[in-house]
């Protein structure tokens, strides 16, 4: 039976025991209760009725303790719970980037509601925590409110989180679960931006003019010896080739920005014309971190046609000669792509560099019908896709290539190349059968 004492002038400690744990020390569970003093109608309580009151608030806990419906969730604060979450689970599973999303998500959990205990985290009151997020503005003074993708992760990180106090016996219940997320009846036409073929057969062709890499006003001194014209020829060469076969690459696999950066020599198979991709680079906290693959599939071995190869042959030996050329500065990191002295490349030089060479042929171009629209590095992933796709390729190897955890992830994110193929196969099929109805109804003179 649970054992009730007085501890405050309107307070009452009560407390369960739930037999001994395996070092023999006794548990118990307690709480503390503090009845209400006036009756409904305002009038004051009764001695009698506030220990009757007690009794049953203490009978009802005890059921909860020995039945297991009563959880630490009832006594922990949200802010004690994230501290736990972060330190024994975040830290030891996430990868640093999703750990820098998470933490950032909690820090606003803990401003909202992290005095609360998780147990009174209903699915009504997170409802209304997520419909407020979903009208709030954003932070950078556009007077725009977040997006509807952006509040749906961060309450992926709120469910997840108590899921996992599941598992650890604080709550019995998801509250998140009951939530839902409307989206927005005109949501924005989130179109993602790629080069169509044409525009992809037209960026090919500029990869191999050195002047589109040229930045204007690069040279801070003349060049007056012939010795002096070489080297800047050879530095010129060197770039050209490495960024080259960089955007090739690009192009070719679909690989993102951090898997690219994070290549090394031996990632490359020149026998079986393939490369492995088993690893990334990002920056968490103002630091540059080399992490495994974005999930388990993002690790993936993918085949490459020999104009690739041939451009990584290229680039090895200048590679090689340049390192020579320099001795000690040069520091061995195996790297693909790399800074001046053999660093790995930094992380925004891609994305420099790819502007720079669809800049640079646009202003050569008369004709506005020729020109290429400045899209991201990330843009050569989706177009990989997409010219794959319209290419009749399985979508499970087009998921596969591009390291995607699921195939609904490609659908999902390519429906505008799969509708164009659907188009195609329509007027395809039209096209047959208006031939055969055609045939049918013609009348033999």
């Amino acid at each position: 039976m649970a054992s009730i004492k007085k501890t405050g002038e309107n307070a009452y400690q009560i407390v369960v025991s739930c037999g001994y744990n395996s070092i023999g020390k006794k548990i118990r569970r307690k709480i503390t209760y503090k009845p209400e003093l006036l009756t409904a109608k305002g009038n004051p309580k009764s001695a009698a009725s506030i220990e009757k009151d007690v009794a049953a608030f203490a009978a009802d806990f005890e059921r909860k303790v020995l039945t297991g419906q009563y959880t630490d969730g009832h006594i922990m604060t949200f802010e004690k719970y994230a501290a736990k979450y972060l330190a024994e689970y975040a830290e030891e599973n996430q990868a640093p980037r999703t750990l820098q999303s998470t933490e950032s998500a909690i820090k606003e959990f803990i401003s909202a509601f992290g005095y609360m205990t998780l147990e009174n985290l209903t699915p009504l009151y997170l409802q209304e925590y997520v419909n407020a997020l979903l009208k709030r503005k954003k932070a950078d003074g556009s007077g725009e409110t977040l997006s509807c993708g952006t509040v749906k992760r961060k309450a992926a990180v709120l469910s997840a989180m108590l899921s996992q106090a599941i598992r650890w016996n604080l709550l019995s219940a998801n509250p998140m679960e009951r939530v839902q997320i409307k989206a927005p009846d005109t949501p924005k036409d989130e179109k993602i931006v790629f080069f169509s073929q044409p525009e992809a057969e037209r960026f090919l062709e500029a990869l191999e003019n050195p002047a589109y890499y040229t930045a204007s006003g690069r040279l801070a001194r003349p060049l007056d010896t012939t010795a002096q014209r070489l080297d800047d020829l050879r530095a010129n060469r060197r770039s050209m080739t490495q960024y080259k076969f960089l955007f090739y690459l690009a192009i070719f696999t679909g690989c993102r920005r951090g898997e690219l950066v994070a290549l090394t020599w031996d990632d490359l198979d020149f026998t079986n014309a393939t490369i492995s991709i088993v690893k990334s680079v990002c920056r968490v906290k103002k630091k540059i971190i080399i992490k495994s693959t974005k999930t388990k599939k993002s690790a993936r071995t993918i085949s490459l046609p020999e104009i690739v190869i041939s451009l990584a042959q290229e680039w090895k030996k200048e590679q090689e000669y340049y390192r020579l050329s320099i001795g000690s500065q040069w520091k061995n990191g195996g790297y693909i792509f790399t800074r001046w002295n053999g660093e790995m490349m930094g992380l925004e030089t891609p994305y420099q560099i790819l502007h720079r060479v669809i800049n640079n042929y646009n202003a050569t171009q008369a004709d506005e019908s020729a020109l290429l629209p400045l899209i991201p590095l990330h843009g050569l992933r989706h177009t990989a896709a997409t010219l794959l796709i319209g290419s009749n390729v399985n979508i499970r190897t087009v998921a596969s290539r591009l390291g995607h955890s699921d195939v609904t992830t490609t659908l999902n994110i390519y429906s505008h190349a799969l509708k164009e193929l659907d188009r195609k196969a329509s007027d395809a099929l039209a096209d047959t059968l208006s031939k055969k109805a055609n045939t049918k109804n013609s009348v033999p003179e």
